[in-house]
């Protein structure tokens, strides 16, 4: 996976800059988390501004073909890479904003919601999970985040229809902090990080702990199960279908 790293005034600015729709195959997942390792130890960079690339999507979640016709051990390894990544993006010891400037959905809205600030563009976005429009199931550890932010009736009707909300609906519920225009996103978040990184490391990395800290052992309970549910379920003749009717651009025919 290709991601373009710069940091200034204290800021890293990450862009995915994979494909035209950022999709997200196992090397993406692997790449995410060594750009967060190599951010780490790096005391020129406090702060982490996590984009897309220009093509109109932060990211479109999973490439379709990666559970294709897969065994189940395989998806179950895929499965557990995601959820570490995931869980390594959400307790990263730095503070991580995401400017959302374009779509951000399934697996990428994850990573939008892990992030500590979402900002989102007002009209071109979109933030939603479709999982549901595919036969697929969702991460336990993820939703039980997701009922703490939103609360759980906003989290059920988002997962059981599989929505995804533009900027002002996303913004009216919480799921994100803020909306810009396209025009002035990019420079709005920039500003807001490099404010946030005037203040020391300790602080910042010390209320980092104190957001996060709270879900490890909740997270440590559940994604194990939630691998081997997600494998089981992208193994199924019903999610195979879905994947394969993104892949030929057609509605699922479910039977």
């Amino acid at each position: 996976m290709s991601l373009d790293t710069q940091i200034r005034n204290r800021v890293a600015l990450i862009k995915i800059n994979h494909n035209a729709a950022n999709t997200l195959t196992a090397d993406s997942f692997e790449g995410i988390r060594d750009a967060l390792r190599a951010l780490a130890g790096n005391d020129e960079a406090r702060v982490v501004i996590f984009t897309g690339n220009d093509s109109g999507y932060f990211s479109n979640g999973f490439e379709p073909a990666l559970f294709l016709g897969q065994t189940f051990d395989y998806n179950h390894q895929v499965c557990q890479l995601v959820n570490e990544t995931a869980q390594y993006f959400f307790f990263f010891e730095k503070p991580i904003i995401a400017c959302l400037n374009g779509h951000a959905m399934g697996a990428g809205a994850v990573f939008a919601l892990f992030s500590d600030w979402r900002i989102m563009a007002d009209k071109s976005a979109r933030f939603g999970f479709p999982e549901a429009l595919l036969g697929m199931n969702f991460p336990a550890f993820v939703a039980r985040y997701m009922q703490d932010l939103i609360g759980i009736q906003k989290t059920r009707d988002i997962l059981f229809a599989g929505k995804s909300l533009k900027g002002p609906e996303a913004l009216e519920i919480g799921l994100v902090d803020q909306i810009y225009s396209e025009e002035t996103l990019h420079a709005e978040t920039l500003k807001f990080a490099e404010k946030l990184a005037k203040s020391p490391l300790q602080t910042l990395t010390g209320m980092k702990r104190s957001r996060t800290e709270p879900y490890r052992k909740v997270f440590a309970e559940l994604t194990d199960d939630d691998a081997r549910a997600l494998a089981t379920i992208m193994t199924s003749p019903v999610t195979q279908e879905g994947l394969r009717s993104i892949v030929e651009k057609r509605r699922p025919k479910w039977q």
